[in-house]
């Protein structure tokens, strides 16, 4: 696993939108944390361009992040956003060697398909918030803003968790893959995970219970979930069911499918697209022991 120089005082940090448009008024709240912590901030030529509900057309944002990768003082890469897109550049990023000039990419939901990317190319890369999430004022932002500043500079991740937030609890150990589930089912033909001995972290957002079920099938026939150390499950956010209900919610469904398989499964892990969304490095590996997930 390629895992890039973590960052100091002087490093540029770029912000691309290879989703969604951005507006300018949005940057502003990250550009001042990172100016705080004595990074440099420099965005993308097409970040504030406009193409239907993307930033720019799909060459447009393919060239943005081809700008960032080529950019030697470049360390880092912000998305400005998620929202969706990024299944659009697919075929184009893929095609990149990212190991040519390893730095680190951040970002989650959306932001999924880099990271499979980069997964892929064995580089790692921070689930994490994305410019945007800056602007939100909840009782979480420093909490936030502080895992992923430890992220950022090789500082270890350490999270506590609840007894009653594990299921077939045991210590585990192991190499952090995955993001959005979402993400993950729509690219499970070409994102060839072998995750035999990992540990897969997923969420999800707004999908309808029926389609969490079918994802779930699909992927277990797929063999993405065959020789996990652990699950990780994040937030499972504003499920949506039918007229007639599904009769089961998401965490059940999961515990449907992967209850019996014998590893540990942890739930409401703090990341996500709820409120606390810690940053973690996926690629890299972690531990679990006692009550505590970390990572250096």
């Amino acid at each position: 696993m390629i895992v890039p120089s973590y960052l100091k005082k002087g490093d540029t940090i770029a912000i691309i939108a290879p989703a969604r448009f951005i507006e300018v008024s949005e940057i502003k709240a990250f550009q001042l944390w990172a100016n705080a912590n004595g990074w440099n901030v420099v965005t993308a030529p097409n970040l504030f361009g406009k193409y239907h509900q993307f930033s720019g057309t799909i060459d447009e944002r393919v060239s943005d992040i081809e700008w960032a990768l080529q950019n030697e003082n470049v360390k880092a890469v912000f998305c400005a956003r998620g929202g969706y897109g990024c299944t659009q550049l697919l075929e184009q990023i893929q095609k990149f060697d990212f190991a040519k000039n390893p730095k680190w990419w951040i970002g989650f939901s959306d932001i999924t398909t880099l990271h499979l990317t980069l997964q892929n190319q064995r580089i790692a890369s921070i689930h994490g918030p994305m410019v945007m999430q800056f602007n939100l004022e909840n009782e979480f932002k420093e909490s936030n803003q502080r895992y992923l500043f430890n992220a950022l500079t090789g500082t270890t991740i350490n999270v506590g968790l609840r007894d009653n937030e594990i299921f077939n609890k045991s210590n585990f150990e192991g190499q952090l893959v995955g993001g959005n589930l979402s993400l993950i089912f729509a690219h499970a033909g070409i994102a060839k995970m072998n995750n035999v001995g990992k540990v897969l972290f997923i969420e999800d957002l707004d999908e309808y219970l029926y389609h969490i079920d079918r994802m779930m099938c699909s992927l277990k026939m797929a063999g993405v979930f065959e020789g996990l150390n652990a699950l990780v499950v994040g937030s499972m956010l504003q499920m949506n069911d039918n007229a007639i209900p599904f009769g089961k919610n998401a965490k059940e469904i999961i515990l449907d499918h992967l209850g019996n398989d014998g590893f540990p499964i942890i739930f409401d892990f703090p990341a996500g697209h709820d409120k606390e969304n810690i940053a973690m490095k996926l690629g890299m590996y972690c531990t679990f022991e006692g009550n505590t997930f970390s990572q250096i």
